[in-house]
């Protein structure tokens, strides 16, 4: 812009890029955002915390300041851009951030600054929300230890590896599972549950190491390429929609109708969030279509698609939009755009969905906070796909992980933070915790033997 010509409101249209050419414009732009943003925290990363060692620190001394500036950092940044979560970007990211991680090693969560004290060997997968050598804070000290993984681990999702784990090749730790407690687990041992049980056989799938552990250079620049794409798409729409906002308040600021400004933002802000849900609908039946109990590999393009849809769907409508309908019967209603399979009177605290068409939602059925029906599971590096059916009148209590093949019965509840193991079906009108799931029983306090006596008497 000419400020001079911006300032005195005679701006003409030839200043303006127009509306569709935005995208090219934006697009790069969200790259180079996006670029920037990580090089800062890698830049920050050597400036205030150039090294890290296992150890004991008081929550009051420098260091820890420096540790917490840097943990707040990286979460901002990911928070932002939580479109990088397990792309192959991110294990580049932490590797220059001074993380030893082995080749192919697939990345999705927060190491928080503990770098130096992480050492992951080649072809590991570490899941969503997985807690991965995180400090300890006690009696106002913070204790910080080293993980050591050997290759081909598989971590699921929010699994737990305290500081001082060590896992040696092939082994498995399952979602929401905890490590055992000598926090040593041997070659190609699995372990599940909280507190954790070593399981002697599970189920394996080998669809070939170029499909899995060892894809041809051609695949992984395919991926390269893909994933920078869609991965700067959301932040891509969001400066566009900024931008197409700006340029309408522009007139009525210049004019001095400061009302009528406020009043465009204010409804830009329902169209843009009702047209961001709309692209993200069309992605996914143009990408997808229909979502089907499958199995295919990591290094595949049905892979790459669905992981692209999660991400547009995270990225742009999940953060953007979706939360804030948590717990209202809009949220219902725009889950079905995406194929979701909802009965009347549902209430949804939750919007961590991924394949939609594999969900089915009973009538008046209620899903707590942070709870996750997972349809799909990535052990072995294959993707395997499966149907959720929730029956009419269930309670999903908070934090609770469903996952696939699992039908909960009607008036069935599942209390907070309980696992319900793949393939199980919960009987209808019971009440199941623990992870894994086990049938309720109600504690009762033991009577006093006064009290027995009394009533004897």
């Amino acid at each position: 812009y000419n400020l001079d010509a911006f300032f005195d409101g005679s701006v003409e249209p030839d200043y303006l890029i127009p509306y569709e050419q935005l995208l090219l414009f934006t697009w790069p732009t969200a790259l180079s955002l996006i670029v920037v943003s990580m090089a800062i925290v890698i830049a920050m990363r050597w400036l205030i915390l150039p090294r890290v060692r296992a150890g004991t620190y008081s929550i009051y001394s420098v260091f820890y300041f420096r540790k917490w500036c840097m943990a707040l950092c990286t979460e901002v940044v990911l928070e932002t851009l939580n479109s990088l979560f397990a792309t192959v970007y991110m294990r580049y990211w932490y590797k220059m951030m001074g993380a030893r991680i082995g080749k192919g090693s697939e990345i999705s969560t927060n190491l928080a600054g503990r770098y130096d004290l992480v050492d992951i060997g080649d072809g590991n997968f570490i899941g969503d929300e997985a807690i991965f050598g995180d400090e300890e804070i006690r009696n106002g000290y913070m204790t910080l230890g080293t993980v050591k993984t050997g290759d081909r681990v598989f971590f699921g999702n929010a699994a737990i590896v305290p500081a001082g784990s060590v896992i040696e090749d092939g082994a498995l730790i399952g979602v929401k599972s905890k490590m055992p407690d000598s926090l040593h687990v041997k070659a190609n041992e699995t372990w599940f549950g909280s507190p954790a049980i070593r399981l002697p056989v599970r189920q394996r799938v080998d669809l070939g190491a170029s499909a899995t552990y060892e894809p041809p250079f051609r695949m992984k620049l395919w991926r390269a390429t893909f994933e920078a794409m869609h991965t700067s798409l959301p932040t891509a729409l969001f400066i566009m929609m900024g931008y197409i906002t700006a340029s309408t308040i522009e007139g009525p600021i210049v004019e001095g109708q400061y009302l009528t400004a406020f009043g465009i933002v204010l409804a830009a802000g329902v169209v843009i969030a009702i047209a961001l849900i709309m692209v993200s609908v069309a992605f996914k039946w143009i990408m997808m279509g229909t979502y089907k109990p499958v199995m295919k590999p990591m290094w595949s393009w049905w892979a790459m698609r669905t992981e692209a849809c999660a991400v547009l769907y995270g990225g742009l409508v999940g953060k953007a939009s979706l939360e804030y309908m948590r717990g209202t019967p809009f949220l219902p209603w725009a889950l079905k755009l995406f194929g979701t399979k909802v009965g009347k009177g549902v209430l949804m605290d939750w919007t961590d969905v991924t394949e939609f068409d594999c969900i089915t939602l009973g009538d008046y059925c209620v899903i707590n906070a942070h709870s996750c029906p997972q349809t799909h599971l990535y052990e072995d590096r294959v993707m395997k796909v499966g149907r959720i059916e929730i029956g009419r009148g269930a309670t999903i209590g908070s934090g609770c992980t469903i996952l696939y093949d699992t039908k909960i019965g009607e008036f069935a509840r599942i209390e907070p933070l309980t696992l319900v193991m793949k393939g199980e079906h919960i009987p209808p009108h019971t009440m199941w915790q623990g992870a894994p799931a086990v049938p309720y029983i109600a504690h009762v306090a033991p009577v006093p033997a006064e009290t027995k006596l009394k009533a004897a008497a």
